[in-house]
């Protein structure tokens, strides 16, 4: 009985020693648990799946971000290039404006030109007259200046010194040519001063017409645009009627 009771005693001392020297020893291989307890595996997977819930959020609202920033380019171009045209437009209403305001106070001038011109032919035409009726007169009193004309004017003249009378006749005439000589330099004057009036007047009217054609070419111009535009449009960008 002592003797299996010291065997016993021996047998758990044994197994005591060598489990002592087991937890000891650091190179020994711990032995696999068969259930291992779940805890960190759960929480790290639980953690992955929010950290990808979040990424997939940042994507999409970074996307949908996107979009809406294109959307609000897309939107400020066309508003840019509505505005462009629009302000295009406007630019040829006021071009147009500017030239039939032109075109109408040219055509204005031309009217009040055209009636001065028309005056001052007039006078030209009375003044001419009166030259040539001055040189006809003139040429007249050189007639009667000849001896031979002299003579016959005195021939029934109450006078008893004949040479006299010539003498006086002749000095009447002459004091008569002198008077229409200047009275033609006056009218000569006078026709130089309406012909520079005239030439003046045409040259005036003569750039207004020109601008009258030019306005209404730039104005045949300008009209023209919106319907070249509309013709370089392609045919599946028109829209139906």
């Amino acid at each position: 009985m002592q003797y299996i009771f010291r065997f016993a005693m021996t047998f758990v001392l044994a197994l005591a020693v060598a489990g002592i020297a087991a937890a000891q020893d650091p190179t020994k291989v711990k032995r696999p648990v068969k259930n291992p307890p779940q805890y960190p595996n759960i929480i790290d997977l639980e953690n992955k799946e929010q950290q990808q819930q979040q990424d997939k959020e940042k994507a999409e609202k970074a996307e949908q971000q996107a979009a809406q920033d294109r959307q609000f380019q897309d939107a400020l171009v066309q508003a840019v290039t509505s505005l462009t045209g629009e302000l295009r437009m406007l630019s040829d209403e006021m071009r147009l404006i500017n030239l039939r305001q032109q075109a109408q106070f040219d055509l204005m001038k031309i009217t009040r030109v055209d009636a001065r011109i028309e005056a001052y032919e007039r006078e030209l035409r009375s003044v001419r007259e009166r030259i040539y009726a001055n040189d006809t007169e003139e040429q007249r009193l050189y007639q009667m200046l000849t001896p031979e004309s002299l003579q016959a004017q005195t021939t029934n003249a109450a006078t008893f010194n004949r040479d006299q009378a010539i003498q006086q006749l002749k000095a009447a005439l002459e004091a008569r040519i002198r008077a229409i000589v200047t009275e033609k330099e006056r009218l000569r004057a006078i026709e130089a001063d309406l012909v520079s009036a005239m030439s003046l007047y045409q040259n005036v009217a003569g750039e207004a017409e020109k601008r009258i054609d030019a306005a209404e070419e730039k104005l045949r111009q300008i009209e023209s645009l919106p319907q070249a535009k509309k013709d370089k449009i392609p045919a599946s960008d028109k829209k139906p009627k």
